[in-house]
């Protein structure tokens, strides 16, 4: 779990999160926590990566990239961090899959996800850091390998 970064960011980033209306205050004591008051934007897309990556909802993806443009102009963003949570509805919704309470296979697919974004990120800002974190339910964060 993450009590605090391993590096703070110097300059501001962006947040990507899931609408999970039960994560709401526990993301941002996690941005609170680990030196980001303040300091960041938030784009709030069911999903998270999934809903910015998503096939079937280009328009999503859109209002993302149209955010990031916008971040980087007005708060010159340098990093852009991506908060999956445990148990999403809209991984079910979308793709079908559902998940146990602690079920090891939801990291995998939130970090394929992710990876998935990250890499779209990079072909458009090569020049930003990603970061991406799962959140489980009581509102623990773990840092995600994409």
């Amino acid at each position: 779990m993450i009590s605090s970064p391993p590096h703070t960011p110097v300059q501001n980033i962006l947040l990507l999160s899931c609408m999970d209306l039960r994560l709401l205050d526990e993301t941002v004591a996690f941005m609170d926590r680990i030196g980001m008051t303040n300091r960041y934007d938030h784009v709030i897309l069911a999903g998270a990566s999934l809903g910015a990556s998503y096939d079937g909802l280009p328009h999503w993806g859109q209002t993302f990239w149209d955010h990031v443009d916008i971040a980087r102009e007005l708060h010159d963003i340098r990093e852009i961090y991506i908060l999956e949570h445990s148990q999403c509805g809209a991984y079910r919704k979308l793709l079908g899959l559902v998940f146990g309470e602690h079920d090891e296979t939801e990291a995998l697919a939130h970090a394929e996800v992710a990876s998935r974004l990250k890499s779209q990120i990079r072909d458009r800002h090569p020049d930003l850091g990603v970061r991406a974190f799962l959140m489980d339910l009581s509102g623990g964060v773990t840092e995600l390998a994409i």
